[in-house]
């Protein structure tokens, strides 16, 4: 049969087939391609394996897909990607000049290896990986667990500069161990024979702590003071006149000082419970809990019946002594730094626990009573107390009763366990000892509230004549 000089069809779809096939191979061979515009055709001995060019086609406007395969490039196929607008490869790298700014990092684990040759062998592994002006390499040594550099370099376009300046001495890491040798038995701290050896364990310290445990005692922190709570009162107490009720005892809200430490740091102990206690003659009775950082303010009004501060009983709620105790329940403090700024050792630190206050106490007092009156009423409770009064319990020393004209009695009562009156002076008729013209009786005195009487002695004065001008007396107590 002739030779048939025309093409049919089917031969151009097969030959088509078998191009793109064996383009594929030698794609699937490189693992990877990449799509680059290009103003022509390339030749085969400047085409690249594994790059698609993408080349504009005059007559249809739209690009088309060249490759080198079996050493030749051929076309693969259009598109209708509009490509125009786009930028090459090429032309982004001379706007940007090749701009930089990617960090690499790398470690090594060996002293002895240069910095250099970790930047080297990395770019040898990474060979799809160029670097740019601008970026940078991070270099950490570490070997046995202790980090002892991070060296960075700058790539200025041709080669890694050192970008590594002045190091903090607490940054550089010694090697090795040093040994102490010569004739000398000390150097600050370190100590050795005359002649002898020493070594001075600094393998993987910093400068700085070698040089600091040369040079620097370092001495162990001490507690200046324990956790203790703030202020805590009770409104109102203190020594109130027997027969005295308190409805409702109001009590301050607490804080927790934290404590301290000789050199620092803060001690870091915080209230995690508070207790609230009533505490009297006759018992003590838990009122409040709280869990928290510190307490707020309450009262007790003792199941509604309050209470009678007072010396001779009288119910439930009637005591002679009425205070109140918190009692703050705080965790351990954080560990104590030495004078040099390290964690002590052995560890310094406030241990956890609780600790407790409380508020002055309401007491009961007898008042001792005095003065001068216009009538002469019935010697009694009712009369007494109608006095003036002191309002503290009796102490020796002395009174002064104003006695205005007209007066018909003056009156002096103490309670009868004191001592009571040992002289009477009126300073207005010359400092005259009256004392003997008062004459002393007992006479049982209720508290306030008209609570439980107890027995007083009074000292009375009355004229036969009801006084003609004012005078002034002068009473020693003793």
């Amino acid at each position: 049969m002739a030779d048939n000089k025309f093409v049919t069809l089917e031969a151009l779809k097969s030959t088509a087939a078998r191009l793109q096939q064996e383009w594929l191979k030698s794609i699937s061979k490189a693992g990877h391609a990449r799509f680059e515009v290009a103003e022509a055709i390339p030749d085969a001995s400047a085409a690249q394996e594994n790059i698609m060019y993408l080349v504009m086609n005059d007559k249809t406007q739209h690009y088309d897909i060249y490759a080198k395969v079996n050493d030749e490039v051929v076309l693969l196929d259009d598109t209708t990607v509009d490509l125009s607008g786009y930028a090459t490869k090429e032309q982004l790298e001379a706007v940007s000049g090749g701009l930089g700014g990617t960090v690499y990092a790398a470690t090594k684990a060996d002293l002895s290896t240069s910095d250099d040759s970790v930047i080297s062998g990395y770019f040898a592994q990474n060979t799809d990986v160029k670097p740019k002006k601008g970026d940078v390499f991070v270099v950490t040594t570490t070997v046995d667990g202790s980090t002892y550099e991070k060296s960075a370099y700058f790539y200025d376009g041709s080669a890694w500069a050192a970008m590594t300046g002045s190091v903090d001495a607490d940054k550089v890491i010694l090697r090795d161990n040093i040994t102490l040798a010569g004739g000398y038995t000390q150097v600050g701290n370190l100590t050795k024979a005359q002649n002898g050896t020493a070594t001075f364990q600094t393998k993987g310290k910093s400068v700085m702590d070698a040089l600091t445990e040369i040079f620097s005692k370092r001495l162990q922190p001490s507690i200046t003071a324990q956790p203790s709570i703030g202020t805590f009162t009770l409104t109102g107490a203190g020594a109130v006149e027997a027969g005295t009720k308190v409805a409702a005892a109001a009590y301050s809200g607490a804080t927790l000082n934290a404590g301290s430490y000789q050199y620092g740091p803060a001690t870091g102990v915080t209230a995690t419970n508070w207790k609230v206690e009533r505490i009297t003659n006759a018992a003590t009775t838990q009122v409040a809990t709280a869990d928290a950082a510190s307490l707020t303010a309450g009262s007790d009004n003792n199941g509604g019946a309050g209470f009678i501060i007072g010396d001779a009983g009288g119910g439930d709620n009637a005591v002679s002594s009425l205070k109140y105790r918190v009692t703050a329940t705080h965790g351990a403090g954080v560990t104590a730094k030495d004078n040099l700024g390290a964690a002590s050792s052995p560890a310094v630190a406030i241990a956890a626990g609780t600790k407790t206050k409380d508020t002055a106490a309401y007491t009961p007092f007898r008042n001792t009573f005095y003065g001068a009156s216009a009538s002469k009423p019935a010697l009694d409770s009712a009369a007494i107390r109608a006095l003036g009064k002191t309002g503290k319990a009796y102490a020796a020393g002395t009174l002064t009763i104003n006695v205005p004209a007209g007066t018909q009695r003056v009156a002096i009562a103490c309670i009868a366990t004191a001592k009571g009156v040992t002289k009477v002076i009126n300073e207005t008729a010359m400092n005259a000892d009256v004392t003997s013209t008062f004459v002393k009786s007992a006479v049982p005195v209720e508290g306030a509230n008209g609570y439980a009487a107890k027995d007083y002695n009074v000292w009375v004065f009355e004229p036969a004549v009801a006084y003609g001008n004012a005078a002034v007396l002068k009473v020693t107590l003793g």
